[in-house]
This record gives C-alpha cells, structure tokens and sequence, in this order.
C-alpha cells in the first residue's frame, strides 16, 4: 500500500492540470495509475477531492481546502530537495515561471539559449499567459509582471530598466489616412486595440502632456487579446498601434513601421520578477533572477537625428 506521501504527487498534479490524462503525461505514468491512486489518497482521506464528468476533472469543496494546504508543503519538499542538491554547487531542477507572451518574447526567449547551456541541469518550464495565476496554488516558483500589476505581499525584482510606450503605424496607412498630431487625433483614426484576458477591460493608450500623465480611450474597429497580432496588423496597415519600443526595434529599424506623437511617448517601469514574502529562495531561482539582471539593457530611445 502506497503512503501518504507518497500519492500526494498524483494529487496535487491531478489539481494544477485539472486533468488526469495531462496529470499522467507530467509525472510520467499512465492515465490509469493516476486514477488508482487519487482512489487510493480518497479511500485513505475518507473524502472525495474531485468531482469528475467525461468532459472535466475539478476539486470539491474538500479537495480545495486539502490542496490549498498541501500546495505550499509540497513546494517546501521541493525547495528541500533542491537545497540538499545545491550542497554540490549545481543548481537542478524544474523552475516554472509564469509570465505573459510579451515579456516571454521580449526578456526572456532572446537569452534562453545561453541560460540553457550555463544551467543544464534547471528544466525551465515557461507558462505563458496574460491572466493571473496564483504563484502558491498553481506551484510556480516565480512570475515575471509588470510593475503596475504585481499582486500584494511579493518581492519584486527589476529585470529591465524600464520601458518606453510609443505609437505606430506603417507607411501606407499613413499615406492612406494621414498622420495625428496630437493624442486627441486619434479619435478620428483606426487604432488597434488590446484587451486584457483576465479582466476583459480594454487598455488605454498612454501619453505625457505638459509634464503629466494621459490616459486616452481611443477608437477602433479591430480588438485584440494578444500583443503579436497587434503588430501583425499594424504592420499589415489596418491601423495605429501603442506599444513598447523595444517590442517593436526590428520593424522600426526596417521601415515597416513608422514612429508617431515622438514628443507624447512616455516612460513607466518594466517588467520585475516577484515571489511570495517569506519564501525560501531556492538556488534554481536565484540563478535566473541574477541571470536576467545580468542581462538588463538600457531603455531603448529614438536614435537622434
């Protein structure tokens, strides 16, 4: 008969995934083993923890409360184990990150090969996803967020310097449609627009006027959920965009995409790596946080003419 501990993994991956199929395919098993084993950890508890159709697998009342306590123990047998490897000097093992596609793209996928070969032995598991995930429950060891948007009661560390918000749009649309001015111009004018996946709000455009801050709702007929098809469109000509500079360098640079309201673009912190107050640093973690501070770079400015 298995022990305790020894089902807890079944459980809490069963929980994270909220499948037992991609629960197998994480731990390494098959879809059956799973299932007799979160039978067994519910036979033992005397309690059921999921409640199962055939199209979904999600905790009871009181496999919620069971994994909201073992989530964070489990991270402590982690953390221990990897303290106990880390006595030889390597860091090892599984490092998960949340973080959303566009800091994915812009600080971290540029540097990933050479991360990789200085660290081998860290697998880095990289969750891409412009929601929030809670760090604890989810089992991340880390996020990667923007200043503005870190939860309460997290150590934030800057990964960059800064970044720069500007507004764009290719040649032929402004061939087409004319250049804007001012930020109030663009009312009149196609902008494409972001909507935050979590909260379902629409972003607004940002400006310094006269030494202070704007915030513009601005107009358009295409929305998005995702800053790449933001530029695809841009680029494409189908309207104006607001985004950071250094999202954008190589279309700049290459003329796809041309800089407007130059004397509007603002400045805002960047993106911080944050964990949870009071957690134990493992030595996987704190490699990476060095190593992307290591590789901050400047904020990106229009080159002087």
């Amino acid at each position: 008969m298995s022990s305790l501990l020894q089902l807890l993994p079944f459980f809490e991956a069963v929980a994270r995934l909220g499948s037992f199929t991609q629960a197998a395919n994480y731990l390494g098993v098959t879809p059956p083993a799973v299932s007799q084993n979160i039978q067994a950890l519910e036979a033992r508890l005397g309690v059921r923890l999921f409640n199962r159709t055939s199209r979904s697998v999600r905790l009871s009342d009181e496999g919620q409360m069971f994994y909201q306590k073992v989530a964070p123990a489990m991270n402590q047998i982690d953390i221990a184990a990897e303290d106990a490897r880390a006595l030889h000097g390597k860091p090892a093992g599984l490092l998960r990150i949340t973080l959303p596609q566009l800091a994915a793209s812009m600080q971290v996928m540029p540097h990933l090969a050479e991360f990789h070969e200085r660290y081998p032995e860290i697998q880095l598991e990289l969750f891409t996803d412009d929601r929030f995930s809670d760090l604890v429950l989810d089992n991340f060891d880390a996020g990667i967020r923007m200043y503005h948007m870190l939860q309460k009661d997290m150590i934030a560390v800057p990964i960059d310097h800064g970044l720069q918000r500007v507004s764009l749009a290719s040649p032929a649309y402004l061939a087409r449609y004319g250049e804007p001015l001012t930020p109030q111009d663009l009312l009149q004018h196609h902008c494409l627009r972001y909507r935050f996946p979590g909260s379902g709000k629409l972003e607004p455009w940002y400006f310094r006027t006269a030494g202070e801050h704007l915030a513009l709702e601005v107009n358009g007929p295409l929305i998005f959920n995702e800053n790449r098809l933001i530029k695809d469109a841009a680029v494409a000509g189908l309207g104006i965009t607001q985004c950071f500079r250094s999202a954008v360098q190589p279309e700049l640079e290459s003329g796809q995409l041309v800089e407007i309201l130059q004397s509007y673009s603002s400045d805002i912190p960047g993106f911080f790596i944050y964990f949870p107050t009071g957690r134990h640093m493992s030595l996987k973690l704190r490699v990476f946080i060095d190593f992307m501070r290591e590789k901050r770079v400047p904020l990106l400015t229009p080159n002087p003419v």
